[in-house]
């Protein structure tokens, strides 16, 4: 019933609002479900407050259950979601960007004069989506695709590949800036800051070289850390390489809580504010299904696979848009391959075959992706 009541009230609010004028300067964007400051979203806001001081005014959402971000960039106003607050600054906001597709509980009935920027989620993915995976995804969700889809007035590509999955399964005829993805220019900056801000963050020695362990989120997950050997790995990086190194595991959150440490160089890494700065700083990425891979190719930085249960996640899954040996990366059905992979790892090799594949996906990936969206930006709101 207090729902109901709050839905009503939200409507009755959403009808005053929706006659404000609307703020040709004003900015509003989230990442996924109101998560963190984080993704494109976090990239471009941050372009746009160093190049564009007091030009715009920006508005963060952030989840109601949570605290403020802290560290959004001096200036930006942080609005919880489903507030008062929130409303009218979703109606009244010039520029609307979301790295996800928005709904009902986004309370965005879009205005005319409103224009909204979907920058999705990654430059490349593995698995398939929206219109190439309705089977698994459902009716339900590829209505509301289509909803956002009619309200999307552009799009952001980090590859040719990705324009024509937009063109041809996004159920989208509009704009897409083929430019880059916002989250990826840091990948061709110096990563020192990175890197000191996850070693300080972590309490690692100067100079300690890391190795990123983020898995894909599994419905039915039984261990988490699919029996990775942390201390095999590390053991056979300090042999390849020399130097300290630490073994850092990014876990979904739901599957996070109770897990002990698989080795005593370990750091759970899994509340890390930013997964792109975990990318940019670690010498060394193992996943199995994520588009995160395609970020460490992006770098041309190593990355491993380590698939045990690929069998069976190939046949429960919506489908890929890569076969397993098309992609570049090496990948391990066992440690034992693992520890192989990184004790053999041919780095003159590897590099080029992410040359190969970046030619042929037509990245369009040079670190310059958040001035093309800011251009644009600037052109909408002039």
């Amino acid at each position: 019933m207090l729902a109901k009541i709050k839905k009503l009230r939200h409507k009755i609010y959403l009808g005053i609002y929706g006659h404000c004028p609307i703020k040709k300067n004003k900015i509003i964007a989230w990442n996924s479900l109101f998560k963190g400051f984080g993704d494109s979203p976090k990239y471009i806001i941050e372009y746009l407050c160093e190049n564009f001081p007091d030009k715009y005014d920006i508005v963060w959402v952030y989840d109601r259950t949570k605290s403020p971000p802290k560290d959004l960039p001096c200036g930006v106003r942080a609005v919880q979601y489903f507030s008062i607050e929130y409303l009218k600054e979703i109606s009244t906001a010039k520029i609307i960007i979301s790295n996800i597709r928005t709904g009902d509980m986004h309370y965005f009935n879009k205005r005319k004069g409103q224009f909204y920027i979907q920058t999705w989620h990654s430059s490349i993915r593995l698995k398939k989506i929206e219109g190439d995976a309705v089977k698994f995804l459902g009716e339900d969700y590829a209505k509301r695709a289509k909803t956002d889809s009619d309200k999307c007035d552009l799009i952001v590509s980090g590859c040719k590949f990705s324009t024509d999955i937009f063109k041809n399964s996004f159920w989208y005829d509009g704009d897409i800036l083929e430019g880059g993805t916002p989250r990826c220019d840091i990948f061709f900056k110096d990563n020192a800051e990175s890197c000191e801000k996850v070693r300080k963050y972590f309490s690692l020695d100067k100079g300690t070289k890391t190795v990123l362990y983020a898995p894909t989120f599994r419905d039915s997950e039984c261990d988490a850390l699919h029996g990775i050997d942390c201390e095999g790995i590390i053991n056979a990086l300090q042999a390849k390489f020399g130097g300290k190194w630490a073994f850092l595991y990014r876990l979904h959150p739901n599957v996070a809580k109770d897990i002990t440490p698989p080795c005593g160089g370990a750091y759970d890494a899994t509340s890390y504010p930013d997964i792109q700065e975990l990318i940019a700083s670690c010498d060394l990425l193992i996943t199995d299904y994520s588009s995160c891979m395609f970020d460490m190719a992006i770098r041309k930085m190593p990355c491993v696979l380590y698939v045990p249960d690929m069998e069976k996640y190939l046949s429960d899954e919506r489908g890929f848009y890569f076969g397993i040996d098309e992609l570049p990366f090496p990948y391990a059905l066992d440690n034992e391959a693992l520890t192989e992979y990184i004790t053999n790892f041919d780095t003159a090799g590897y590099e080029n075959k992410i040359n190969e594949f970046l030619a042929n996906v037509g990245s369009y990936e040079n670190g310059t992706s958040c001035k093309a969206l800011a251009e644009k930006i600037a052109e909408i709101t002039k």
